[in-house]
């Protein structure tokens, strides 16, 4: 029996109590700390009054002799390990104590009512038999492992109304296929993500500012990820391990990407970065790169940015090409080809609702896009990668990606009204440049170029003093 001067049960109070069968706790107690009856496993039977609450992690973790939930009008405090089946937390809880319920591998699927406003640490962590939850708009904060090892995990709601999830709050949920942070969301937590093996897809709010260590790492079926301009920086091994991830999107927020945030990324084909400056990668040399990158590996950037990305110690190591071009102002339509890449530029059409772009080779439709009256990319059928499209000047402009170098095309580009009606119609062909610049010694070594500025423009000497311009046009000696 506990005294009615007692206000709270410190932590560890009890821990160990084996031979503890029933408790009294008193109205004076307002608050229950960490571990307070941990492993009581002769304890049967508990009452916890309204006067409490405040319920600590594991307060009554491993008590294998209750058999019967343990909560009061404000807290949910614990879940006997062997219950099974659907589980709904009754109305008016407020908070659902770390670890309530830990271990619960046979709970199939959890109702949490909107009185809830916190999830504590490791609340349902172990519950590998939870296939979805949703959690309620009054929840603000998805504690540190919440839903850690919930393998059974396919899908989850994250309300607007959180705004962090925390360290290891995902972690390990294998089943998880989908999961969009909403634009609340400010951080992912370290960890918060990692080894989540089925994740395909995710959505990044545009609120979040920094992505955590190893926040996706071991995400190997996450095939693309879209990095949003609120993001400044990127934590060490954010991305590592995920093989299947073969395009990122860099907003133009980040300015640091630490070490091996995509290390062991094997299938990275290409990174496009929106930043005016090369976001710095932390060590500062040449191996930390990207880690395990190959140079192959191509970087698209803005235009207006080309030269600072092709100059950059450690960006200036992979394929830097163009997308877009620097502002244009155009009266008709505009092809500027590269190797493998066309900028294309139009001019706005009075009353046209949609503009039709279609790229054909030798007859043969390569894609088809369609954008907005905005010039926003609405539709896409195309057998190669493109990249979106933006307003700039008095025209709208847009790169197309995966053309085949030193080949024929022909773009037509329709402005059309509400109803379909073609308002105005502009084509022109055009050629790619051949193959890229790649020089080898007698012995199959490849020779690497040097990279200068000469008269405000990026230089490529060859080892034998050849000289090139970015595009691959051959400028002397």
């Amino acid at each position: 029996t506990i005294g009615t001067s007692v206000t709270r049960i410190g932590d560890d109070a009890f821990y160990g109590c084996s031979g503890l069968t029933s408790v009294t706790i008193p109205n004076s107690v307002t608050s229950i700390g960490n571990r307070a009856f941990y492993n009581c496993s002769g304890l049967t039977s508990v009452t916890i009054p309204n006067s409490v609450t405040s319920i600590g992690e594991d307060a009554f973790n491993r008590c294998t002799g209750l058999t019967a939930p343990v909560y009061n009008s404000h807290v949910f405090a614990f879940m006997p390990t062997t219950y099974s089946g659907a589980y709904s937390i009754p109305d008016g809880i407020e908070t659902i104590a770390g670890d309530a319920f830990y271990g619960c591998s046979g709970l199939t699927s959890v109702t949490i009512p909107n009185s809830v406003t916190s999830i504590g640490s490791s609340a349902f962590r172990g519950c590998s038999g939870l296939t979805s939850v949703t959690i309620p708009n009054s929840v603000t904060s998805i504690e540190y492992g919440a839903f850690r090892d919930c393998s059974g995990l396919t899908s989850v709601t994250i309300p607007n109304s959180v705004t962090s999830i925390g360290s290891y709050a995902f972690y390990g949920c294998s089943g998880l296929t989908s999961v969009t942070i909403p634009n609340s969301v400010t951080s992912i937590g370290n960890r918060a993500f990692s080894g989540c093996s089925g994740l395909t897809s995710v959505t990044i709010g545009t609120s979040v500012t920094r992505i955590g260590d190893d926040a996706f790492y071991g995400c190997r079926s996450l095939t693309s990820v879209t990095i949003p301009n609120s993001v400044t920086s990127i934590g060490e091994y954010a991305f590592s391990g995920c093989t299947g991830l073969t395009s990122v999107v860099l907003g133009n927020g980040v300015k640091t990407i630490d070490s091996y945030a995509f290390y062991g990324c094997t299938g990275l084909q290409s990174i496009t970065c929106y930043s005016m400056r090369p976001p710095t990668v932390t060590n500062g040399s040449q191996t930390a790169q990207f880690a395990t990158l190959p140079y192959s590996t191509i970087v698209y950037v803005p235009a207006d940015y080309f030269e600072t990305y092709m100059m950059h110690d450690i960006w200036g190591l992979y394929d830097v090409r163009q997308i877009g071009s620097t502002t244009v102002q155009t009266t008709d339509l505009m092809v500027t080809p590269h190797y493998t890449t066309a900028d294309v530029a139009w001019p706005t059409v009075d009353n046209a609702a949609t503009y039709e772009l279609v790229i054909t080779q030798n007859g043969t439709v390569v894609c088809t896009l369609v954008f907005n009256a905005q010039g926003q990319l609405t539709s896409i059928a195309f057998r190669a990668p493109a990249e979106s499209a933006s307003a700039a000047g008095q025209g709208f402009q847009f790169t197309v990606t995966g053309l085949e170098d030193g080949s024929a095309y022909s773009l037509t580009l329709n402005a059309k009204d509400a109803v379909g009606n073609v308002l105005r119609t502009f084509a022109q062909n055009f050629t790619t440049g051949a193959t890229a610049i790649e020089e080898v010694n007698a012995d199959g070594v490849a020779l690497k170029p040097r990279k200068v500025i000469e008269n405000g423009r990026v230089i490529i000497i060859m080892p034998d003093g050849r000289k090139f311009d970015a595009s691959g046009r051959a400028l002397g000696k």
